[in-house]
């Protein structure tokens, strides 16, 4: 039908599927082909979102400097067309690369407006984003009450949307939460259930997340009780139900091994 603008907005949806894969050369280029016939078209909310989109593969990527370039030019066209959704996404993004930065100053106040901004328009799935991402930045900072209230919120908005990725990535940081307490069995076992969840649909960490990941559960299985047994609650978790890991993750006690 010669219709650029659909090929376009094609083009950007099986960049979003080669990304969540882990597929990022081909993500790239299906991004930037997009972009590309975004500019020809003058579609500026296009754009932004395209520019928005190949930020994440270099964020993912743990390309920091070219991500925030991508996603400051991303956002001066989004407040420029007063699109706050666009804000809101890209300030989520800018707010990781700070926390991963270690600028941690600026990424609560950049995911703060963001979340702020998501609760406005009532994106029940972006603000559960948020509330990780917010839930992250607070481990990051030993800040472990309102590390698993954040978790716990995102957590629950995952389950009443269905959202397993989500619940996935909620999941991981209160195992993450658990072994700063001490409790790296019952983490064994939530990762274990958050594993089988990225399988079931898909979705690896990406190569940024993992390295971070990995030498959190490698802490965890040099913990006392062993590798063994810490091997054996996470396959424990594996075979967790859905409601099963929830359940577990959200339990009051973080005491208990």
């Amino acid at each position: 039908m010669g219709d650029r603008k659909g090929i376009a907005a094609s083009l950007n949806n099986l960049g979003l599927v080669a990304c969540d894969q882990g597929d990022y050369p081909a993500a790239r280029e299906l991004y930037e082909e997009s972009l590309a016939i975004k500019r020809e078209l003058g579609d500026r909310v296009g754009i932004a979102n395209s520019l928005n989109n190949l930020g994440n593969v270099a964020y993912d990527q743990a390309e920091l400097a070219f991500a925030r370039g991508l996603y400051e030019e991303s956002l001066a066209i989004a407040r420029e067309l007063g699109d706050r959704e666009g804000v809101a996404r890209v300030l989520g993004n800018l707010g990781n690369v700070a926390m991963h930065q270690r600028d941690f100053a600026s990424a609560q106040t950049l995911h703060e407006e963001s979340l702020t901004i998501k609760r406005e328009l009532g994106h029940r799935q972006r603000i559960a984003g948020s509330l990780n991402s917010l839930g992250n930045l607070a481990l990051d900072q030993s800040d472990f009450a309102s590390a698993r209230s954040l978790y716990q919120e995102g957590l629950a908005i995952g389950r009443e949307l269905g959202d397993r990725r989500g619940i996935a990535e909620s999941l991981e940081g209160l195992a993450a939460m658990l072994v700063a307490l001490g409790s790296s069995l019952r983490a064994a076992r939530i990762w274990g259930a958050a594993e089988r969840l990225r399988t079931e649909v898909g979705a690896p960490l990406s190569p940024k997340d993992r390295s971070r990941y990995d030498r959190r559960v490698d802490a965890a299985r040099a913990a006392p009780g062993g590798a063994a047994g810490f091997d054996h609650a996470w396959q424990e978790g594996r075979a967790l139900t859905l409601e099963q890991a929830i359940a577990l993750a959200l339990e009051e006690s973080v005491e208990q091994p």
